[in-house]
């Protein structure tokens, strides 16, 4: 028992500091996030990826999903420290962390993004972008896009009032279905393609890209004209 009173001080103090730990200082709500959509570049030594975090509502509830080429994940939201942890794989392989900051107008900016690949330890992030869903690049099927390579000899393009797709230099036909605003996924010769759209500051002009992972594993990067 004497013991037991000597150490009790010691107990008091570590249960003390793991409340401590635990505690929530939060800034922003979870439902500040639908306005935004999140996307994520990856690049490894021989491979470059990419992802798309938008966000819904159900009740009181708010949910993540996650898209890639061959990959779509949904988890609800939760923030701590205004912060919110994305697991692709449900099994704690492949996280994504998204810190946010906010200014005095409310608008929310990334303060850090982590990523933790256990299956491949070079697989790391290249960019992030967060996105309001106004400043987004939208309605497909409405208006008729084309776009330039900024990587590569030839474009895409999109058929007005259609779901169809192709590259310049064919005349074959893809279709496409929307998944968010902005972005969607498509197949074009028997290959399935992810794409989405972001803007981004080059040569001092905040102009829209659409980036796109294919199945051929290439990575594309096209200027809205």
């Amino acid at each position: 028992m004497k013991n037991i009173l000597k150490m009790l001080p010691i107990l008091l103090l570590l249960s003390f500091m793991a409340c401590k730990k635990e505690k929530d200082n939060s800034t922003i709500q979870a439902n500040e996030l639908l306005n935004y959509q999140l996307v994520v570049t990856l690049q490894s030594p021989t491979n470059t990826n990419l992802r798309l975090v938008y966000f819904t509502q159900n009740g009181n509830e708010i949910t993540a999903t996650l898209e890639g080429l061959n990959v779509k994940k949904t988890q609800t939201v939760v923030i701590k420290n205004d912060s919110f942890t994305f697991d692709e794989l449900g099994n704690g392989n492949t996280t994504y962390k998204f810190s946010f900051a906010k200014d005095a107008n409310g608008t929310l900016s990334f303060k850090n993004v982590s990523f933790l690949n256990k299956a491949d330890g070079s697989m790391s992030i290249e960019a992030s972008y967060i996105s309001k869903l106004s400043d987004v690049l939208g309605d497909f099927d409405i208006l008729d896009y084309t776009y330039e390579n900024m990587n590569g000899p030839y474009g895409l393009y999109f058929f007005k009032n259609t779901n169809n797709w192709g590259w310049w230099i064919s005349a074959n036909k893809g279709t496409y279905t929307k998944i968010s605003r902005g972005a969607w996924k498509g197949t074009l010769d028997g290959k399935a393609y992810f794409a989405l759209s972001i803007k981004e500051n080059y040569k001092g002009i905040m102009r829209t890209f659409m980036l796109m992972k294919g199945e051929d594993a290439n990575f594309y990067k096209f200027g809205l004209i």
